[in-house]
């Protein structure tokens, strides 16, 4: 009876850790199917969101920071598949102010900040700033020519 007992004990354990071995298996593998849906998928947080976001991307900020951005706005779902999404397409996330939308996929937000065209508060170039930095040398000496010119015409 012992042996009946200890048999129907042992097989009813052996049952539950297979149970909860398949269940822990079958959580891992809905987990990796959404994440990788995210990254290469097209979901969207809202179909029908229209509220329009201003997200701004400064000089230097990487995928992280722009993610950490859209996630805080709830924008995206996962910070890390932006992450990836952007790193696997190569983007480079120009700084600039863009308008985006819940209903965007992370796809377009990513193809939207590629381009500092869209940018709705335009951002100088490199040219841009270089021929200012030019134009104020140019004005700082003449001034300063001029200013010279005068102090010697007091002297005499």
């Amino acid at each position: 009876m012992k042996k009946v007992i200890s048999t129907i004990l042992g097989l009813g354990v052996n049952i539950i850790i297979y149970v909860v071995a398949i269940f822990i298996l079958f959580r891992a593998g809905a987990m990796a199917y959404d994440f990788s849906y995210e990254v290469f998928g097209e979901p969207v947080v809202s179909e029908y969101a229209d509220e329009e976001v201003r997200i701004e991307i400064k000089s230097g900020d990487g995928g992280k920071t722009v993610a950490k951005k859209l996630k805080e706005k709830q924008l995206i779902n996962s910070e890390l598949a932006f992450v990836i999404k952007t790193r696997l397409s190569n983007a480079n996330l120009m700084p600039g102010v863009y308008v985006v939308k819940a209903s965007m996929s992370a796809d377009d937000m990513i193809e939207l900040m590629s381009d500092a065209k869209n940018s709705v508060v335009q951002q100088k170039t490199a040219e841009e700033l270089a021929a200012e930095e030019t134009s104020q040398s140019d004005s700082e000496s003449a001034y300063e020519t001029q200013t010279e010119t005068y102090e010697g015409e007091g002297e005499q």
